[in-house]
């Protein structure tokens, strides 16, 4: 594994830029419950990151904790503009492709639908304006295939599959005051205050979450995570 931050300009000079893959892990600060912590999609992301290098050569960049998140109303939570985003993701991206790296890859932990705009949007932009390759997903685009099969089909934030992936990455941030309750919304109603309809801020029952079930979701994501970088970086 080979961090970014760890290597020197004098480093950077012997670095095989052709067959490297550059590793951008983005989280957010956000609420995950009363049992997990606020790093939750960092954490994720992060050893989402660490384990692809363990199968492919990589250069981690520093993680971004921060990220748009509609889940602002509960106590810790930090939340980032869509253009805020957008604009920090392209010119870490340009920085990145400054340097004569082409192949990169954005995981992020977070997967909010506005979240996930931005930074595609920035990346778009930097496919269109250079000769680089860029793949974007977060890691539950994978994990919640499992829905329906080893979790329910409504899993979600805060859950089964994600209390479980945090058992299996950080349990020493996880307790176990695992807490769900849902008063309901009207259908297709935009909602301004989430903590009204889930006060404990867990968007599915995340009881009977286990550290067998978080290794399992973790290798589906990374075997199914490595053949997809291999496929689309010839690597």
């Amino acid at each position: 594994m080979v961090n970014w931050t760890d290597l020197t300009f004098e480093d950077f000079k012997k670095l095989n830029r052709d067959n490297v893959l550059v590793i951008l892990p983005v989280g957010s600060i956000e609420e995950h419950g009363p049992h997990l912590p606020l790093s939750s999609d960092t954490d994720q992301a992060i050893f989402v990151a660490n384990k692809i290098s363990e199968k492919i050569e990589s250069v981690i960049l520093p993680s971004i904790y921060y990220g748009n998140t509609d889940l602002d109303d509960f106590e810790g939570t930090i939340t980032v503009s869509f253009d805020t985003l957008r604009s920090l993701i392209y010119d870490i991206l340009l920085s990145v492709i400054k340097w004569k790296f082409t192949k990169i890859l954005i995981i992020s932990g977070h997967a909010g639908s506005i979240h996930m705009a931005a930074i595609r949007d920035a990346a778009i932009k930097i496919v269109r304006e250079n000769t680089v390759k860029i793949m974007f997903l977060s890691d539950y685009d994978i994990a919640y295939e499992l829905r329906g099969n080893l979790v329910p089909e409504n899993d979600s934030h805060a859950g089964l599959i994600e209390t479980s992936r945090m058992m299996a990455i950080r349990p020493d941030l996880v307790k176990k005051d695992t807490k769900f309750l849902f008063h309901g919304k009207g259908k297709y109603m935009i909602i301004d205050n989430y903590s009204s309809i889930y006060p404990y801020g867990t968007l599915s029952d995340p009881s009977g979450a286990t550290r067998e079930l978080g290794e399992k979701v973790n290798e589906y994501i990374m075997e199914k995570l490595i053949k997809l970088i291999k496929e689309n970086f010839s690597l």
